[in-house]
């Protein structure tokens, strides 16, 4: 593990000079024998030399909408990559507004400069990179022009969604935990110095999609907890942890109390219209704790989108082809390990057109559960969660 210290010193780089150094022994040849940060400076400085003299050397970072802890972490160490390890000017924009209490307790109490997509000028930049998404991803926005120069993410992405152009430095890694896990090895082997804000950023990406390290943690996950917790702000960590909640939150709590339904290893709480979408995957993991639940589907109709969110205990199986089950050809989705989130389109954003979304979701995850059973079992009767 590479050691820091809580010192003005920076984190070892590849090369006493600071640049990077070559592939490690067993490395995958994913960049053709280099370093990824040797690769992604490089794609960085061809995009700069392709570019407008008045625009060469400014990049845009964009993520997904409603970004989480690990897309906002993830971005603010790319920032700091850019910045102070290339020499670059970034701009850091999200599209959508955040709404889970913890994420804002993330923005407000760091105080993450983000400027706003529907606002940016896109002719102001030479390129633009994503983090903790990829470009085909339909919960993304990517704008025409400029081009994406580099993609850093952990999610799988399905091959409905694949394809499309080339991206010149793409750093996709389903075995992580977390996206902000990928930037801090990029700041560690550039030997760039985790400043207090970013690392606090860092380490609550990694917190928040690893589960404190108890899901789907590999050994570079284990090492950014670390190394950024020793270097973050721990009274703000802390108050992001436990920030206060909306009355909303508990509206939607007795809400989901009320529907939720068990069926065997399943619960099920398909919420009808929803005042947040990111309610939608705070009961999913409320619900997970239930004793005899090994599986959650939650969701809930938000502005044009029916949002789900998919939660797996750790002896049940992984979450990424349950909700392609679940979803059957519906939407767009996503996930790794014992997370999972989709999203269904809807023209018509009515009751009943919403009441006709939950019934196919009902009945195709009730179709898991038997063909999952002895043959020709059918999936239990649902109850009351309080019978």
């Amino acid at each position: 593990m590479t050691e820091l210290s809580n010192g003005p010193t920076t984190v070892p780089a590849g090369r006493p000079d600071g640049t990077a150094s070559a592939a490690e022994p067993g490395e995958p040849e994913r960049f053709g024998g280099a370093s990824p940060v040797a690769h992604l400076r490089a794609a960085l400085a061809a995009c700069c030399e392709a570019s407008a003299p008045d625009v060469r050397g400014r990049f845009l970072i964009l993520t997904h909408m409603g970004p989480d802890p690990d897309a906002l972490g993830a971005c603010e160490g790319l920032r700091l990559l850019l910045e102070q390890g290339f020499g670059h000017e970034c701009v850091v924009a999200t599209h959508g507004k955040v709404h889970r209490a913890e994420n804002v307790a993330l923005l407000e109490t760091l105080e993450l400069d983000l400027a706003d997509y529907e606002s940016t000028e896109m002719s102001a930049f030479c390129g633009v990179l994503l983090v903790d998404t990829q470009p085909a991803f339909r919960h993304t926005v990517v704008p025409e022009d400029p081009a994406v120069v580099a993609v850093f993410d952990h999610h799988r992405s399905p091959q409905s969604e694949g394809g499309g152009e080339p991206v010149p430095h793409e750093d996709v890694r389903i075995d992580l935990g977390a996206t902000s896990s990928i930037l801090f090895e990029y700041l560690r082997d550039a030997g760039v110095e985790l400043d207090q804000r970013t690392a606090s950023a860092l380490f609550c990406g990694i917190r928040y999609d690893t589960a404190d390290l108890s899901r789907n943690a590999s050994p570079l996950d284990e090492e950014a907890y670390i190394e950024t917790f020793r270097r973050g702000d721990r009274p703000k960590i802390a108050a992001i942890d436990n920030p206060p909640l909306s009355r909303s939150y508990y509206r939607h709590v007795a809400q989901a109390l009320t529907t939720a339904r068990q069926h065997g290893p399943l619960i099920i709480a398909l919420l009808g219209r929803v005042e947040n979408p990111e309610h939608v995957a705070e009961m999913a993991d409320f619900f997970l704790r239930m004793k005899g639940c090994s599986w959650v589907v939650a969701g809930g109709a938000f502005e044009d989108s029916y949002v789900l969110s998919l939660r797996t205990d750790y002896a049940f199986g992984k979450a990424y082809p349950l909700i392609e089950r679940v979803l059957g050809d519906e939407g767009s989705f996503g996930g790794h390990g014992h997370i999972a989130g989709g999203r269904i389109p809807m023209e018509d954003p009515g009751q009943s057109a919403i009441g006709s979304i939950e019934r196919r979701l009902l009945k195709n995850a009730l179709a898991v559960i038997s063909a999952s059973s002895e043959e020709g079992a059918e999936a239990p009767d649902g109850r009351r969660l309080d019978e």
